[in-house]
């Protein structure tokens, strides 16, 4: 029965069939790596948050001068600022935070999933918003007698920047590789690099060319004379 049903089906509907599962395989393949970043963000915060924190140990040299590991618990909206906003405006950060994160989902799921490299730099950014997320809302940091905030532990202080965590690396890596992925390695890329990306931006051109052709002869219909038996008449 299943040889015959498969028989009966034909390609275009066997091959839309394949997209499919394609598409769902791909959503699946984001979504363990997205779980597996906010584990590893996590998972490095209570660390950080247990040895330095409740234990009380102290700083630890990656580099020295350079590079430390410590805690510190931002309060702000990013990299240590706004610790003193209003208890409204955080909490528009936070509700803000959850909606672009909601949205990033969104078109990361309707997105054609051979656009794999604008993909994960998209999983990136989510993972990270998120990971951030769950520490302003689990230690509530609009209010103001909160102790507590966004775990931080990567002191990069020297090289101008604010204490940071994983997240805020997800965050950084997946906005480079945003651009990168607009300038070079996508469909809609400036500058397509690659037979993959090459072939999607041809793709891309055809089926708007395709569009335009099919717009231009209507417009061409709506202004063709009409011969109908009432103007012979």
């Amino acid at each position: 029965m299943k040889k015959k049903s498969l028989a009966n089906k034909s390609v275009e509907t066997l091959k839309r069939e394949r997209d499919r599962l394609k598409a769902w395989l791909a959503i699946l393949w984001g979504v363990i790596l997205f779980i597996l970043l906010v584990l590893a963000d996590q998972l490095t915060k209570v660390a950080a948050d247990v040895y330095f924190g409740r234990k009380g140990n102290d700083p630890i040299t990656v580099i020295p001068g350079w590079i430390y590991l410590e805690i510190t618990y931002n309060r702000g909206i990013a990299y240590g600022t706004l610790g003193d906003a209003a208890e409204w405006l955080k909490i528009a950060v936070v509700v803000g935070t959850g909606v672009l994160m909601l949205l990033f989902a969104i078109f990361y799921v309707r997105m054609d999933t051979r656009r794999t490299f604008l993909r994960i730099a998209f999983i990136f950014i989510i993972a990270g918003g998120i990971g951030n997320l769950i520490d302003r809302v689990q230690y509530k940091v609009w209010e103001s007698d909160s102790l507590y905030g966004v775990r931080d532990m990567v002191n990069l202080e020297r090289f101008g920047f604010a204490v940071c965590n994983l997240a805020d690396f997800f965050i950084t890596g997946g906005a480079v590789m945003l651009v990168l992925g607009l300038l070079f390695f996508d469909r809609d890329a400036l500058f397509p690099t690659g037979k993959k990306y090459k072939a999607l931006a041809w793709e891309q051109d055809n089926k708007k060319n395709e569009l335009v052709e099919v717009k231009g002869n209507r417009l061409v219909e709506d202004y063709e004379p009409r011969t109908d038996e009432t103007d012979n008449e």
